[in-house]
């Protein structure tokens, strides 16, 4: 079947458009920093309506083979004059409706995250006020069972991610885990009210924050000791703790990403800390909790995505599951 340029270009146009991210309006904007952190852990309007992310299309075009080898083709068998003209017909037709692979491609389109608007930073602000005081609040109930574990040197990053930018530095490794899906991409201002609103999170739990810490001389907990020299050798190889550069009390460094709306799809269909398949539905947010400890015998990187439902009593969000997505040790 042959299909013009214009039918091409009409159907290109309608569904190889970008996606838009539709974010809803709100009459009225929250109040102060300090109302936003009296209510953080009481349940607040959200102005996210539809959690997607606008996406670009990769697209590479190529000349047809028919029109770029056309000078090329020999005829074995005389045609009709009603085949050749029908033949003529389709080639000129599909070379004017086929770019040609010799001219100079058009740049490729790369997705680019959307600059938030004021209206979006606010409802950021308070929808990550509400995440990180729920997860502080279940670390500080946590005990030795299960995970999460509890912490003796329990120590937060009031940053997100544990970044300067409040952004991740590297991808989690889960699908539909990066926070631009969620919320359009905030500005520094925004950000550096987010961490100034965990650390007063934190000042009212009694929860210490600070930086993190490094240890270059230590390894990790897995790492095996070197082998002992052989027997019968002359010279008498020094033994290397790998552990001596660790520090003598254990240590801890948490850092909590920003608020994701709802089960990420990465996260579907898999099982949880406790062997339980997880499929949440109803009012459902998802973090992504980093668990940096180090001690004498070595440090060890946790990472787990926390999920959060809304309680039809109470009205906070409480801890539903934990997911681990990666360890290094």
């Amino acid at each position: 079947m042959f299909i013009d340029a214009d039918f091409c270009g009409a159907f290109s146009a309608k569904f190889l458009r970008r996606a838009v991210v539709d974010f809803g309006k709100h009459d009225s904007i929250p109040g102060p920093t300090k109302h936003i952190i009296e209510s953080a852990d009481k349940p607040v309007p959200f102005l996210l309506t539809n959690p997607s992310a606008s996406s670009g299309f990769l697209a590479r075009e190529s000349g047809p083979l028919l029109c770029k080898n056309l000078s090329a083709m020999t005829t074995t068998r005389r045609l009709t004059p009603a085949a050749l003209t029908c033949t003529a017909f389709f080639v000129v037709a599909g070379c004017r409706s086929l770019p040609n692979s010799e001219e100079p491609s058009s740049p490729l389109r790369v997705y680019s995250p959307r600059p938030a608007s004021p209206e979006e930073e606010i409802t950021l602000i308070r929808a990550d006020s509400e995440v990180f005081a729920a997860v502080v609040r279940a670390q500080l109930r946590a005990g030795s069972d299960e995970y999460p574990f509890h912490i003796d040197e329990l120590r937060y990053d009031a940053r997100p991610y544990g970044t300067r930018s409040g952004y991740p530095e590297w991808s989690a490794g889960v699908q539909g885990a990066a926070p631009e899906l969620y919320f359009a991409r905030a500005g520094r201002s925004a950000i550096g009210q987010i961490a100034e609103n965990r650390k007063r999170i934190l000042q009212l739990r009694g929860v210490p924050q600070g930086s993190p810490f490094n240890y270059p001389q230590c390894a990790g907990v897995r790492v095996p000791k070197p082998p002992p020299s052989r027997r019968g050798s002359t010279a008498r190889a020094r033994v290397t703790d790998v552990h001596a550069g660790c520090p003598k009390k254990p240590e801890s460094y948490v850092t909590v990403g920003l608020p994701l709306r709802g089960q990420p799809e990465g996260l579907r269909n898999i099982r949880d800390s406790r062997g339980e398949l997880v499929d949440l539905n109803g009012d459902v947010w998802t973090t992504l909790v980093d668990e940096y400890l180090a001690g004498p015998s070595g440090w060890s990187h946790a990472q787990y995505a926390w999920l959060f439902k809304r309680s039809r009593w109470s009205g906070r969000l409480e801890l539903a599951a934990t997911i681990q997505t990666g360890i290094v040790e």
